[in-house]
């Protein structure tokens, strides 16, 4: 409701359409960068094979749910320990193929944690990328060239997320903003409203000290002065419902919209 008493319009909570873009782009991306490993998994007799599949999901899945929703808090930090802990434990059971997935902590490093998080931790997944590689037998060379494909994939990942991230903190701002303008239209109208109203009722009651102090005198105009009267009362009537349809009318500047 709103202060005149008129029922407040409600805005339907939806994300914009460059939020939803951006997060349908993380998604496609992500789901590109997995495929491969869930197709190794899936094709080959690999004995860890549906817990290579599950851990493909769960790494994908965490992903979506940290780089798809906001504001950051407190879990999407937690999220990324998760992460490393689903991208690193499983390796000497998964074998090299599962290497894949120190795509997905570098774009969360990246993308996810807040300043200034971000270049340390994504330089300790390099690192951690590049001892990984050797460990898997490559040389200090391939170590490199391995690293230097985690973070070609990494990157992009970590630019649609922030991509989105920025959108949705705009929008929101917008419509903080549109709540404070619409809040001060409704000062601005019903100080506007006080002072009409204070000068009808200001008016009316001198025309009743008027009607009083003539009670005993000619009933003509006795009728007259409240008639007066009652014209008063239904100007300020009308204007009262004038002001209660400009407020209906306003938005109601409090979108659902926050994530």
């Amino acid at each position: 409701m709103t202060q005149t008493g008129a029922p407040a319009s409600r805005v339907t909570a939806r994300a914009p359409l460059e939020v939803r873009l951006g997060r349908a782009a993380i998604v496609a991306f992500a789901i590109y960068l997995i495929f491969p490993t869930f197709a190794y998994y899936i094709e080959n007799p690999h004995p860890w094979r549906i817990p290579g599949i599950l851990l493909a999901i769960a790494v994908l899945a965490l992903y979506i749910a940290a780089g798809c929703t906001g504001p950051r808090g407190p879990w999407h930090r937690w999220a990324v320990g998760v992460m490393a802990l689903l991208v690193y434990l499983p390796l000497p059971f998964l074998g090299e193929w599962w290497a894949a997935s120190g795509v997905f902590l570098a774009a969360m490093a990246l993308g996810i944690l807040p300043r200034p998080y971000p270049l340390p931790a994504y330089l300790l997944v390099v690192a951690a990328e590049t001892a990984k590689s050797m460990v898997l037998g490559d040389d200090l060379v391939g170590g490199l060239s391995w690293t230097l494909s985690v973070s070609v994939a990494a990157i992009p990942l970590a630019g649609l997320t922030h991509f989105a991230e920025t959108a949705r903190v705009l929008y929101a701002t917008r419509a903080e903003l549109a709540m404070v303008e619409v809040a001060a239209q409704r000062a601005r109208a019903m100080g506007e409203l006080e002072g009409i109203l204070g000068s009808r009722i200001d008016a009316i009651a001198e025309q009743g000290r008027r009607v009083v102090a003539g009670v005993e005198g000619d009933a003509e105009n006795v009728k007259k002065e409240l008639g007066r009267m009652l014209d008063m009362a239904r100007e300020a009537q009308r204007e009262m419902r004038g002001f209660a349809h400009r407020e209906q009318r306003l938005p109601s500047g409090n979108p659902d919209y926050q994530k």
